[in-house]
């Protein structure tokens, strides 16, 4: 028994799709088609591709088209990014740790949303990622094409992220800033008491310097000897 074709949504059921065949003779043509109004490729008598112009698919690639301009996440990630700025040893240390293949600033923005939206572990921001556009926009992608991290890395990324006593300050910051508290807060379920419990941790640990010098401490008392 013949198989029935599959059915396109009815908006693209007035648009004539092309053979391979045609494409094969015509391709030129159909390429110049393409620049104004996205052209189906069949194979067999079945869709297989779209030919689409390059504005086409960056607007639909494009992450920030997801954006709603007034949304809290808007106003969130311009104080991270405007705190983050000020941050770039401290960025590039913490990136060379990590192993999702994200830098630190991405992973600063994730940990921030696992936070701010009480998340249990990082499992349940990856797993948002997938699917949540804007929390991509937000961690810092650029395209929805590009390849999303695996979770064990990305779990050992954030674990070393929210370690660090700098980065704690700079999440406490941010959800602390008076241009969030300005904002409808209700899209947020902060969880508190574990940012005021990393807080008191962070006031507790050591101050260690920054790895530059630490690594230049052991050289200077090596010379030290050596002269001596």
């Amino acid at each position: 028994m013949k198989k029935d074709k599959p059915r396109s949504n009815d908006a693209l059921d007035s648009v004539k799709s092309v053979s391979m065949q045609t494409l094969d003779k015509e391709l030129s043509r159909h390429v110049e088609i393409a620049r104004r109004n996205p052209v189906p490729i069949d194979r067999y008598g079945v869709p297989w591709v779209w030919i689409v112009s390059h504005p086409l698919w960056m607007e639909v690639d494009y992450l920030k088209s997801f954006v709603p301009e007034n949304h809290p996440l808007v106003a969130l990630k311009e104080v991270v990014d405007s705190i983050l700025a000020y941050e770039g040893v401290l960025m590039n240390e913490i990136t060379l740790q990590c192993r999702s293949g994200m830098d630190a600033r991405m992973i600063t923005r994730a940990w921030l949303l696992q936070i701010a939206y009480s998340l249990a572990d990082p499992k349940g921001v990856c797993e948002g990622l997938r699917y949540n556009m804007l929390w991509r926009w937000f961690v810092g992608y650029m395209l929805r094409s590009e390849p999303l991290p695996e979770l064990q890395a990305f779990a050992h990324d954030i674990n070393i992220a929210s370690a660090h006593p700098r980065v704690i300050d700079i999440v406490h910051r941010c959800l602390t800033s008076d241009a969030l508290l300005s904002t409808d807060t209700e899209e947020f379920k902060i969880n508190r008491g574990l940012l005021h419990a990393l807080m008191a941790h962070r006031d507790d640990a050591p101050r260690l310097p920054p790895a530059s010098l630490r690594e230049r401490a052991p050289r200077e008392r090596d010379e030290r000897t050596l002269s001596g």
